[in-house]
């Protein structure tokens, strides 16, 4: 006789939405609501419409220097990038001080201890990152002359797919510019928490785990795809880990630092080879397209293409930048 397993119970549970009205999920009865707070706030922010529907960029382009173009194809994969050593010096900081905003706000309107102590501790903690955060930068153009001027000559496109199981470890999403969007989301996300927080206290699903919710992984998360809107023009798409070393700990799998070369400067970075810490067979990294930047010559092209082959990668296909600029 075969056993039979127990069914997993599910509670719909109601929450309240800090733009009025009330939004639902399904509560899996074992499991903290901290684990499905994520898929939670985007749900709410589609229902919000926060976001026009708009089509998927077929490609994703990742702008290099020769150097690196050579170095992802022989490694067969992309560097992630400590995110402190990125163009953008505010990085983490900006959403950080939004954050800082709303909890201010939030805590002057809550009379719930429990509430106003995790709302101060977000408040108190958010700017001292002590996870490792390490990021990829991919635009939606792949001919962009900005981008061209800041990062190389040579851009790979890739499947957003494939880049999504590649780094399957990591988030991939677009960067979000603007303010008043920025607000809203993380607006939505720290009311939901605090809700869930405290079903989830009441409930004792947090005794073994007291600070789940204190932890910063969650923020993190949403502040990491935030950017000044001066930055809009780079159309900015993102592969972003963020460490959980108690997570790494269990897994006994932690990850070792690597240092590259650029621009002089020597920069710490993960590759996304590391990232995959599952047991079955990791994704490869598939590159789509190539495009060679303004004023590339013939030998280059040529020597790329040869370099391709070598590979056994003589399908992706090579183009030139349409722009008429001199570099």
């Amino acid at each position: 006789m075969k056993d039979i397993k127990p069914r997993t119970r599910y509670t719909r549970r109601e929450w309240r939405s800090p733009f009025g009205g009330n939004y639902y999920t399904w509560e899996e009865n074992d499991f903290p609501n901290w684990f499905g707070a994520h898929k939670t706030l985007w749900n709410e922010a589609r229902r919000l419409k926060l976001f026009e529907t708009e089509e998927a960029p077929k490609l994703l382009y990742h702008y290099t220097s020769l150097e690196g173009f050579t170095g992802i194809i022989q490694s067969r994969s992309i560097w992630l990038s400590d995110y402190s050593y990125l163009n953008d010096k505010h990085e983490l900081i900006y959403g950080a001080n939004i954050i800082r905003e709303i909890t201010s706000e939030m805590i002057e309107s809550t009379s719930n201890p429990i509430i106003s102590e995790l709302l101060q501790a977000w408040k108190n903690n958010i700017g001292q990152f002590g996870n490792r955060v390490c990021i990829a930068s991919f635009s939606a153009d792949g001919d962009s002359l900005s981008q061209w001027r800041s990062y190389g000559n040579i851009a790979l496109g890739f499947d957003p797919h494939d880049l999504a199981m590649h780094g399957f470890e990591s988030n991939l999403r677009a960067i979000e510019y603007d303010k008043l969007k920025q607000g809203k989301l993380i607006s939505i996300y720290l009311h939901h928490l605090c809700q869930a927080y405290e079903v989830d206290y009441m409930a004792n699903k947090l005794e073994r785990i007291s600070d789940l919710y204190h932890k910063l992984e969650r923020l993190i998360e949403l502040i990491v795809f935030f950017k000044d809107s001066a930055f809009y023009t780079e159309r900015e798409f993102r592969l972003a880990y963020i460490e959980n070393p108690e997570m790494l700990q269990i897994l006994e799998k932690a990850l070792p630092k690597k240092f590259r070369i650029t621009n002089s400067k020597i920069i710490p970075y993960i590759s996304s080879e590391q990232l995959f810490l599952g047991f079955n067979e990791q994704h490869p990294l598939v590159i789509r397209e190539v495009v060679l930047g303004p004023e590339t010559s013939d030998l280059l092209e040529r020597g790329l293409k040869e370099f391709l082959d070598f590979h056994a990668m003589n399908d992706v296909a090579i183009r030139r930048s349409a722009i008429p600029y001199r570099t």
